[in-house]
């Protein structure tokens, strides 16, 4: 069809809608506005009475637990932890990010031209109050320039902090690649990259440590192989006698997270580089390379 006569039927659509409402009695009319106005105005009043339930919790909870339930929210949806039972909740992702296996660099999130919005709605804080920790971070999108995790870490509870995407709404494949490049500065503590292969938090996910260049103006790559992460679970390191064990590859990614830790690889394997007290990391690019 020609575009002439594409938007001529259009526009007859258009008429034939406008007449046909019109056409109708008016008593009718007035009951379907009234009815359109009476859903937005029901919308209107429970996202007041959501917000006047979210404000009562927060004036109700400390502040540790007020955070846990947000975080938890921002990830598993409402309920939180509770939404996993729930088969009827749906699970928050992200767009996966588009994986090119021709090239030898493909950038996974370039935080320089991320929008604020883009930031919101993908990443967020994780920590250890989730558990029960006194840890408190936040993870934000500094000027628009790079992202920053910083905040307070504590050791005698959960002793973490960390910064992670929503699971994507697909696996990504980076098989092709040798691992996940971190251009990041900050205070030269012993950060933890995590990948996740599942949309399940309490499976195997993959660990590998790294030191964050320290302080400066200027970014720096680390590279962090594939090959050399570790497969933890809960809190352990899996060992290869285990049903559990697996390697990481790259071939499915669903997610991942930036931590900061008392543990490296479990709870019986304590990072040695970790200081209790402030902290903070920017990390400006990930991207999975090719030597």
């Amino acid at each position: 069809a020609s575009i002439n006569s594409i938007t001529l039927q259009s526009s007859m659509s258009r008429a034939i809608s406008t007449t046909s409402f019109a056409s109708k009695p008016t008593s009718l009319r007035r009951t379907m506005s009234s009815s359109s106005s009476s859903r937005r105005a029901a919308r209107g009043k429970h996202q007041i009475k959501a917000g006047i339930f979210e404000d009562v919790l927060d004036s109700l909870l400390p502040k540790p637990m007020s955070d846990a339930r947000k975080q938890m929210e921002y990830f598993d949806g409402p309920g939180g932890m509770l939404a996993k039972i729930n088969p009827l909740a749906k699970k928050p992702t992200m767009k996966a990010p588009e994986v090119m296996s021709t090239s030898s660099a493909q950038v996974l999130f370039d935080f320089a031209s991320m929008s604020q919005q883009t930031f919101e709605s993908e990443f967020g804080a994780l920590n250890d109050n989730v558990m029960g920790g006194r840890s408190d971070a936040t993870a934000i999108l500094e000027n628009g320039k790079f992202a920053v995790l910083k905040g307070m870490t504590e050791d005698q509870f959960g002793g973490f902090a960390s910064m992670k995407s929503r699971d994507f709404d697909k696996a990504i494949n980076l098989k092709e690649f040798d691992g996940i490049s971190v251009r990041c500065k900050g205070d030269g503590q012993r950060y933890k990259l995590i990948l996740y292969d599942t949309d399940d938090s309490f499976n195997v996910a993959f660990h590998q440590t790294f030191e964050c260049p320290k302080g400066g103006g200027k970014f720096e790559d680390v590279k962090l192989y594939f090959k050399d992460f570790k497969p933890v679970q809960r809190g352990r390191l899996v060992k290869e006698n285990e049903s559990e064990y697996r390697l990481c590859d790259g071939s499915k990614v669903m997610a991942v997270q930036l931590m900061l830790s008392k543990f490296s690889y479990g709870m019986d394997d304590k990072n040695t580089n970790y200081k209790p007290g402030t902290f903070d990391i920017e990390v400006e690019r990930m991207e999975a390379f090719k030597d």
